[in-house]
């Protein structure tokens, strides 16, 4: 059994475009480690990733996603077709150099999400951040 981190790196950001069956069989593993992936993304988070390389992937996933939305008009992807899905991967690929443009747009905002991570968040009844006796 694979553990999450293990999992996420076979689905490094793919570029190509997979067949129906890759696409039928990888929705089934999905489901299979669903709890495990939730949990696994669950703890990710809470972890502060400001390497350039992760920060760049993160960039690169949403900027296809913009692109993706946009090409979509509104629709959502979860009610696409199987061929609707293939044909929106080919029209991404050929964009590849569109995406990596956005995507360096997107570093800068990203990385400042992660640090602020590393910031406790402020209460907002006790504006100076002074920790309260018997609030955690």
């Amino acid at each position: 059994m694979k553990s999450f981190r293990e999992f996420n790196q076979d689905a490094e950001l793919d570029e190509r475009v997979d067949s129906m069956m890759t696409r039928l069989k990888r929705a089934k593993a999905a489901r299979k480690n669903r709890a495990k992936m939730k949990m696994g993304a669950k703890r990710a988070r809470k972890k502060i990733k400001i390497d350039r390389k992760t920060l760049m992937k993160r960039a690169m996933k949403q900027a296809r996603n913009k692109l993706a939305k946009k090409r979509l008009k509104g629709a959502k992807l979860t009610d696409l077709g199987l061929g609707q899905k293939i044909a929106l991967s080919k029209f991404l690929d050929k964009k590849s150099g569109k995406i990596a443009k956005i995507a360096k747009r997107l570093v800068k905002g990203i990385r400042q999400k992660e640090m602020q991570k590393k910031r406790k968040p402020i209460d907002k009844a006790n504006k100076s951040g002074i920790p309260i006796k018997g609030k955690s």
